[in-house]
């Protein structure tokens, strides 16, 4: 009996001496104790709304770690002039000793005025959402809304946009994030006029000058597709095609929006594909 007990003693101390390798920390803690090296960049695959940066994780401790990226959490962009991303989907890494893995992170804009074009741009952890994001940041999470919807309703916290901003073809969802907002900034939900272009995605009735065009696509797999068009900021301006469930095979798919009402020069309509860039697309559209 004795011996057994021991034995016993020997394991349970030995396991104690190693606490990294089950608990989990968070990213603060990890990067303040200098466990991880972290390089984060812009993500040349995704839109600003979706899975905006990438990050590259390297284990430098003498032990296996597991640290959590939490939902809310801030990454400053070092070039004041390229957006600032929050963090929507918490993740869960886990790392060997002197292990490395790169991951896409699903975060949103929360500076719309400022550009997109972020690929070449570093970016670094600054802290959590102040609480209102943070509320919004975890709704998000929790009705998977990483979409033009999701965007709108963040950038009507950060920036101030209107309310009405948050508009999409999910009419459901859209006016669920705007009430869930509203309430967030202590205001009445605007009542929806169906007569504003800007805010009605199903009437193309409302279109009085129309751009248009169209994509020819053979999908390997069943896919979510949207169609978005974006400035030369990169920013995301409107979405012209939304469908969660595209059958696999050869589809074409037209979109149009109203030249009277997005009057830049030039825009790119980009098609989006469970999340990531597969066309790209310069549209000039006539003005005469």
């Amino acid at each position: 009996m004795k011996a057994t007990l021991l034995f016993l003693f020997v394991i349970t101390l030995g396991y104690s001496q190693n606490p990294n390798a089950t608990k989990v920390y968070d990213l603060a803690s990890v990067l303040e104790n200098n466990w991880i090296t972290l390089k984060v960049t812009g993500n040349e695959n995704s839109t600003h709304y979706t899975k905006p940066i990438r990050a590259t994780f390297t284990n430098t401790s003498k032990n296996p770690l597991r640290f959590s990226i939490p939902n809310g959490q801030i990454f400053r962009a070092e070039d004041s002039t390229v957006q600032d991303i929050v963090i929507v989907k918490e993740e869960l890494i886990a790392l060997k000793v002197q292990e490395t893995k790169e991951l896409p992170l699903y975060g949103m804009c929360i500076e719309s005025s400022n550009s997109g074009n972020n690929l070449e741009t570093l970016f670094y952890a600054d802290g959590l959402a102040e609480e209102k994001l943070l509320k919004l940041t975890e709704e998000i999470q929790k009705r998977r809304s990483y979409n033009t919807l999701g965007q709108y309703a963040v950038w009507t916290l950060t920036d101030g946009n209107d309310l009405n901003s948050i508009s999409g073809f999910d009419a459901e969802e859209a006016l669920h994030l705007k009430t869930f907002v509203a309430g967030l900034m202590g205001v009445p939900v605007p009542e929806y006029d169906p007569t504003d272009y800007a805010t009605n995605y199903e009437n193309d009735g409302l279109i009085k000058r129309a751009a248009e065009s169209r994509f020819k696509f053979t999908f390997s797999e069943d896919s979510a597709v949207t169609i978005a068009m974006f400035d030369e900021d990169n920013i995301v301006i409107r979405e012209l095609y939304n469908n969660p469930n595209v059958t696999s095979g050869y589809h074409e798919m037209e979109f149009k929006f109203d030249v009277s009402v997005y009057q830049n020069k030039a825009y790119y309509i980009r098609m989006i594909v469970d999340g990531e860039i597969k066309i790209n697309m310069k549209m000039e559209p006539r003005r005469s």
